[in-house]
């Protein structure tokens, strides 16, 4: 990992953790050459020690300006605590009509934050997310990083 994706990773971290309402915040960058292969799912697994009720929950994909792409399918998996799974298919999109990226971007190093749902209760207990990007092809190119926070409102 280059030196200034690790700043800007930990700068996010920092920024993050002294938000009082961010419930979850849950990143992996471990992409080789910036590549995510379709058929590697990103798994995150949460124990909240307190019920937390009315949160936003995001996909936050990070990814290199320009993308070359307007639209990236993906799948989200969540697993309560009781057991139950829900997936929920999401084609977010990168970039608007006229070709102008919808993420934060500094540089060359872009933050699109897309709400999966919204008005969550979450319950005590252990969750898992997961994350499969349903791309077309070998790999998925330019990414950086994909990851969960749920904030509340």
């Amino acid at each position: 990992m280059n030196v200034y994706r690790y700043l800007m990773l930990v700068a996010c971290c920092l920024f993050l953790s002294c938000n009082k309402n961010v419930v979850i915040s849950e990143f992996d960058n471990d992409f080789n050459d910036n590549r995510w292969i379709t058929s590697e799912v990103k798994s995150f697994h949460v124990a909240l020690e307190n019920d937390v009720e009315n949160s936003n929950l995001q996909l936050h994909f990070s990814h290199i300006y320009d993308f070359q792409f307007q639209y990236v399918p993906f799948e989200v998996t969540i697993t309560y605590p009781n057991g139950a799974k829900e997936v929920i298919p999401m084609n977010v999109k990168i970039k608007d009509d006229n070709g102008k990226d919808l993420a934060d971007c500094s540089g060359d190093i872009c933050d699109l934050h897309t709400i999966i749902k919204e008005n969550i209760n979450f319950k005590k207990g252990k969750y898992t997310f997961q994350i499969k990007n349903g791309f077309n092809g070998q790999f998925l190119p330019n990414v950086l990083g994909i990851g969960i926070l749920a904030e509340k409102k």
